[in-house]
């Protein structure tokens, strides 16, 4: 009798298995090492229509002409309604997301150092492809709100971060693999 259920069992995951599509992804944006920034999703498809996506990221960026630097971290976590018929992860996409986002401005001409602390919400429109049934590249492009606070008790750190408050837009291009 175990062994019948055993091959019961065997036989309704196989059958699942044969019209599953992979429904997990993991992603780098593609333009981020030019920024100094180092970036990595994970995607997850919840139903044929939907997924939750996770992003996080390290930052230690420097603008050439310029002595300051921004370091930190951020998260990103999103959720994808799949407008397309092709079944999640891949097809045209509406995400809305939050974004938080914890980087220090060092200005070393000044000697002086500032925390800047942003909170983002955003809805991107995008489109993910899948090739080969492993190669994601997924393009979005979406208005974004941020609100930030800059604690600089010197008063003095020039890192260009005084445009962050308001209105922005969030555009990339990430490459991965889906499994």
């Amino acid at each position: 009798m175990k062994k019948l259920a055993l091959l019961g069992l065997s036989l309704l995951l196989l059958s699942t298995g044969l019209k599953a599509q992979k429904m997990n992804n993991i992603k780098t944006d593609l333009f981020s090492p030019f920024l100094r920034t180092g970036v990595l999703k994970f995607e997850r498809a919840i139903n044929e229509d939907m997924s939750l996506q996770l992003g996080f990221f390290y930052t230690g960026y420097s603008p050439r002409d310029s002595e300051s630097s921004l370091s930190g971290w951020g998260i990103t976590p999103e959720f994808r309604f799949y407008l397309s018929e092709t079944p999640a992860p891949s097809g045209t996409y509406l995400a809305p997301n939050f974004r938080y986002m914890n980087l220090t401005a060092n200005d070393p001409v000044v000697d002086a150092e500032a925390t800047l602390t942003t909170f983002s919400l955003a809805i991107n429109l995008g489109k993910q492809v899948l090739l080969k049934d492993i190669v994601l590249i997924d393009a979005w492009v979406g208005p974004s709100y941020n609100f930030r606070t800059l604690d600089d008790p010197s008063g003095e750190v020039e890192a260009g971060i005084t445009s962050v408050d308001g209105f922005g837009i969030r555009l990339g291009i990430a490459i991965g693999i889906a499994f």
